[in-house]
């Protein structure tokens, strides 16, 4: 290689490199840096200084989390790709395929490349995670580069400041959390939650420090009982004391609901040892000490985080009967505490190496393979991302992350997505469940399931994880195309009859596609189901251009419900309504039809058919031409919503008395509203019923109630 010159700050630059990680070679090193000089030669930052600044403060945050060789010289050259002339290949040829990859990996997709800012944004991000799951190092490299911009951007417009912010909050902190970068999560929180709520973050800043003396003085108050029990036991440990980062505070302040004055686990005790027996000793002395609270211990060595975090957090009543948290943990776990994944890598690239910590990762990849719409795949990002909230385990004793509010359903697909699927409740701690209970942390828990369970769009409002979510829009979109195949094989069948369409002289498939645009039979039977294509063409196609609907309007659009002969024809092939899940039926809001109601059905564009009571007044709004008759499968077992309106007296316990009709009924509440103004009062009651007969006897027995005024099926 040949020798390099540099000037006096170059030479500085790289024996800082140096002196942060000994490990460095000097040489490449001043390859590196004299070449980002040439690279960048006349260009600056906004702050004025030369645009060098920015690779050359990268390269010693990776150098001082002892990176590697091919970490720091990516490090040095990140933004070249990007912002200069050079290229990928003669960064290979220069500086190797490692670099060059990672180089690669934080290089932004430009405009250019996408049409749009939300698809370069999403379309960057993919190429980001994919990069990283190949190779750690990755994210070292990103954060190292957002820390340093976080620390410069007092430069920077405010909205554009803000925003930048944002991103950190939503994108790359949970990322450093996944990774467990503890001591670089810390200062990005605080940097971003400067920006984006400024006032809230000078107000706790002036809080800690106005109680900086007070609260120093308690710390030690702690610590010197707990140094003195420690020597009286020979016990050899590190203790410290230390005040949360500002961004925990206000979090923390939010979650409880509470004021800076009422947060009393504003500071963490530490104690550091040298084994894993000695870390349950210094829990027991600690216990000795003061009384612990049994509900906020965690054990993270018996169960480690995904992140490789270990340690005891107990929070015990200590002086003043305050309470304290205390952590304990090995000196390797303190390492593993700040820096994550950072203190493993070089065992890992050397063994190949890959243990479920990084699973999440590659979990990730997987499915944003399946997102293509850039805007889902950003709200993907900000959901997946966030640190799982509660361990939760299979009855084999596997454990599921899964997120604070996590349900059932939640848990059934991150074990297997069939369980998810056909999932009909748990058990939990020997007690039975429905499939929306949220589950506790720390529980174990036992899926049932059903063959005859299949899910409804419902169930895509209750879950909270991503995977859930991926897996019932990936099974509904598929059965809606399959069940959309289905039906209009059925209306095509039934509009052949009606027209009594001999076998032998149906049109053949050719010509149904010619005249329709369709690529096959399939495709022209899906477009019916899904309501593209109006039944009035489809009748004309049928009956070779004459105008059927002037000729049996009446029969053909308006299903009836008395056998005369006149109607015979049209009775002889309704569509059953009611039994299976059905995504492509929906009943009409406006009049909530039930089992026992004379119903019509409309066909209509990506909804499929919609029933409607016979008596309906929207039904008149809607296109005549698109009518099919329709009757209730007398095997339906469903049930279905019901909304009543109930006008009453405004008295003592009319409320108690309705419920009581309910409940006799068997008819299940979902909500229930009441309103009163001087003597009199509204109750509007949403519930499942399962046949009108069964509405009707309730209406009744709430309209002999003493009081009631008039009870409305709306």
């Amino acid at each position: 290689m040949d020798q390099v010159t540099l000037s006096s700050n170059q030479s500085h630059i790289v024996d800082v490199l140096i002196r942060k990680n000994p490990a460095l070679d000097r040489e490449i090193l001043s390859k590196a840096v004299s070449f980002i000089a040439t690279a960048h030669e006349g260009q600056y930052r906004k702050s004025g200084m030369p645009y060098t600044e920015h690779p050359y403060e990268v390269a010693k945050i990776l150098a001082d989390l002892k990176q590697d060789q091919p970490t720091v010289l990516a490090g040095l050259l990140h933004d070249v790709v990007e912002d200069t002339e050079y290229t990928l290949e003669q960064l290979t040829e220069m500086f190797g395929e490692d670099v060059a990859f990672m180089v690669d990996a934080v290089t932004k997709i430009t405009a250019a490349q996408e049409a749009n800012k939300t698809a370069q944004k999403a379309e960057t991000y993919r190429k980001l995670i994919i990069a990283m799951a190949k190779d750690p190092r990755v994210i070292m490299i990103k954060i190292a580069d957002r820390i340093h911009n976080m620390r410069t951007m007092r430069y920077m417009k405010p909205e554009r400041r803000q925003a930048i912010a944002q991103e950190t909050l939503d994108i790359y902190i949970p990322l450093t959390h996944r990774f467990g970068l503890y001591r670089l999560k810390t200062e990005l929180e605080d940097l971003s939650f400067k920006y984006v709520n400024p006032d809230e973050y000078q107000k706790l800043v002036d809080a800690l420090i106005e109680n900086k003396e007070s609260r120093e003085k308690y710390i030690q108050s702690v610590i010197g009982p707990l140094q003195f029990k420690m020597a009286l036991e020979d016990f050899d440990c590190t203790i410290q004391g230390r005040t949360k980062n500002i961004y925990s505070i206000h979090n923390k302040m939010i979650s409880r609901g509470c004021q800076f004055e009422d947060i009393f686990d504003i500071f963490a005790i530490r104690i550091i040892v040298e084994s894993i027996p000695e870390c349950y000793l210094a829990l027991g002395y600690v216990h000795n000490l003061w009384t612990p609270l049994q509900s906020r211990f965690k054990d993270y060595i018996a169960t480690p985080k995904p992140n490789l975090y270990q340690s005891i957090h107990t929070t015990v009543i200590g002086p003043e009967n305050k309470m304290v948290e205390v952590q304990i943990r090995t000196k390797d776990m303190d390492v593993v505490a700040e820096k994550g994944f950072a203190a493993h890598w070089a065992y890992k690239l050397e063994t190949q190496h890959e243990g479920e910590e990084l699973a999440w990762l590659n979990h990730m990849v997987k499915l944003q393979s399946e997102i293509s719409d850039s805007k889902e795949y950003l709200d993907f990002l900000k959901v997946d991302l966030k640190p799982q909230g509660m361990t939760v385990f299979t009855p084999k004793g596997t454990s599921i992350e899964l997120p604070d509010g996590a349900i059932v359903l939640d848990f059934a697909f991150a074990v297997h997505t069939e369980l998810g699927l056909h999932c009909i409740g748990a058990r939990i701690n020997d007690e039975v469940v429905n499939l929306d209970k949220v589950v506790p942390n720390g529980a174990t828990v036992q899926i049932l399931k059903s063959p005859h369970q299949e899910p409804s769009p419902e169930w895509l409002e209750m879950v909270k994880t991503v995977k859930a979510k991926q897996e019932l829009r990936r099974w509904i979109r598929s059965s809606f195309i399959q069940q959309s195949k289905e039906l209009g094989k059925e209306i095509w069948i039934r509009e052949l009859h009606l027209q009594k369409i001999e076998k032998d002289k149906r049109p053949k498939e050719e010509d149904i596609c010619k005249a329709f645009g369709t690529a096959n039979l399939t495709e022209f039977f899906e477009r019916i189901g899904q309501g593209e294509l109006p039944l009035v063409d489809i009748q004309r196609f049928i009956s070779g251009g004459r105008d059927v609907t002037k000729e049996s309007a009446s029969l053909r659009f308006f299903p009836t419900f008395n056998k005369d002969k006149k109607n015979e024809v049209r009775d002889e092939m309704p569509l059953q309504i009611g039994g299976e899940t059905k995504l492509l039926i929906h009943f009409g809001q406006c009049c909530g039809p039930v089992p026992g109601d004379k119903i019509i059905g409309v066909l209509r564009p990506q909804i499929g058919i919609e029933i409607h009571c016979a008596d309906c007044a929207e039904l008149k709004k809607l296109p005549k031409e698109q009518q099919v008759a329709v009757e209730w499968n007398e095997e339906t077992s469903h049930s279905f919503t019901t909304h009543l309106t109930i006008k009453t007296d405004n008295r003592k316990n009319i409320t108690l008395d309705v419920l009581t009709e309910l409940k006799k009924a068997n008819i299940f509440l979902e909500r229930m509203t009441v309103a009163s103004k001087h003597s009199s009062g509204r109750i509007k009651i949403v519930c499942k019923a399962f046949r009108k007969d069964q509405v009707d006897s309730v209406m009744n027995n709430i309209k002999n109630i003493t009081g009631v005024h008039e009870v409305v099926k709306l």
